[in-house]
């Protein structure tokens, strides 16, 4: 455990709080499906600001204040008032912009909406501001880090910033085919890839791994991890293509982006195993799940085997083996690590309601035989999309009341 100031545990706090809207609009997701939307709400709407609420409103934010929570033990120099103030404001800003980003896709969707007598796609509009505050958060550190020796924590968050920045720029180019109403599907496919696999694969992935490497500085000096860091890197700029349909794609640029999966493949596995071995018990339930991603992905990268991943609609448990399993439980792993157990509790409790939320998606796979399906594969589904929102509400309230009642170490 390390001090901090209690400003940052203020946005862990505040991350965990859309967690659980989050997740809850998840759980109503699930819901809608057997028993019907409220208030006209739409199954496609309410999917959009699930997912997008979860991107920006919890993991962002949540990996952005740990990094600045850890950064300066890794540079062994305090955050300036003037550059933690910047921060802190752009930190209010992400949360305000993912609330409201939130809102316009429960609402619309990606459809525009009517305002007098304008047709404004107000979603586009604040995902796309929600972009400009984490290039204010970049900027910020581009600041802030200016000079320093490039440990390894270090280098995995540049890494995972200039990943942010590419990310941001597939979001920009679905902005604009919306629109101005591009209809290509190939490339739509692309650039909604190039955001989305890019924004968690490589944004998500390099700074959690960077919050592991600083949680634990003996792990950063073993041999594999320069080779398994460069790797990860070399190969994520093409990975996202992994995930458009084959059919879509030349063979030769197809074969690049299997290149480039099977050097993340290996990257990920070589940090499975560095982190194992030197770092505490705590972390191998998020370590089994990069594993289990990275061993998925074997089937991408051999095109047979991606098409029948696509007909499969095993996207949905990938997304969930990482986002949750790895990215969320990883978060809690360093938050516990941060700020003790007194302020985190109930890790363990986390990961067995994620392990039931990721064993209850598989009866809703065409994998699963047709003769054991039936109303209650979804109404197993619904009920245990509740389980993380449970636990996460029991943590926030514990940190909270700890927050209040006595001082952040």
């Amino acid at each position: 455990m390390i001090n901090t100031e209690s400003k940052w545990f203020g946005v862990w706090l505040t991350a965990l709080g859309l967690f659980i809207l989050a997740a809850a609009t998840g759980a109503l997701m699930r819901l809608g499906m057997i028993i019907g939307f409220p208030y006209g709400l739409m199954f496609t709407n309410v999917r959009h600001a699930h997912s997008h609420l979860m991107y920006f409103g919890w993991v962002t934010p949540a990996l952005m204040g740990l990094m600045l929570v850890w950064l300066p033990k890794i540079s062994e120099r305090p955050l300036s008032p003037e550059h933690s103030k910047q921060f802190r404001i752009v930190l209010i800003t992400v949360f305000i912009l993912s609330v409201a980003a939130y809102s316009a896709f429960m609402l619309y969707g990606y459809r525009p909406a009517r305002i007098g007598d304008l047709s404004l796609p107000i979603s586009t509009i604040l995902a796309s501001f929600n972009m400009l505050a984490w290039y204010g958060f970049i900027y910020v550190y581009w600041r802030a880090t200016k000079g320093l020796v490039r440990k390894r924590p270090l280098r995995y968050w540049d890494a995972s910033l200039a990943f942010l920045i590419l990310a941001s720029l597939g979001a920009w180019g679905v902005a604009v085919t919306v629109i101005f109403d591009m209809s290509d599907p190939v490339i739509s496919a692309a650039l909604t890839h190039l955001f989305l696999d890019t924004f968690s694969e490589g944004w998500f992935v390099l700074a959690l791994l960077g919050l592991a490497y600083a949680t634990t500085p003996k792990a950063a000096n073993h041999p594999w991890a320069s080779k398994s860091e460069s790797l990860l890197i070399m190969g994520m700029p093409v990975v996202f293509l992994l995930t458009v349909p084959v059919t879509s794609l030349p063979p030769f640029v197809r074969f690049i982006a299997s290149i480039g999966g099977l050097m993340v493949i290996i990257g990920s596995w070589g940090n499975v195993v560095v982190l194992w071995k030197n770092n505490s018990k705590a972390w191998r339930f998020p370590l089994s799940f990069l594993a289990l991603k990275a061993t998925a992905m074997i089937i991408l990268i051999i095109p047979p085997f991606a098409i029948w991943a696509e007909r499969s609609l095993l996207r949905v448990s990938y997304l969930h083996w990482l986002l949750l399993g790895f990215i969320s439980a990883g978060l809690i792993v360093v938050a516990e690590t941060t700020w003790g157990k007194a302020k985190i509790p109930s890790r363990r409790w986390f990961n067995l309601t994620v392990v039931i939320l990721i064993l209850s998606l598989i009866p809703l796979t065409p994998l699963w035989p047709g003769a054991l399906s039936g109303m209650w594969v979804r109404q197993a589904a619904a009920i245990a999309a509740f389980g993380p929102v449970i636990v996460i509400i029991f943590m926030w309230g514990r940190g909270f009341w700890a927050s209040k009642t006595s001082k952040i170490e």
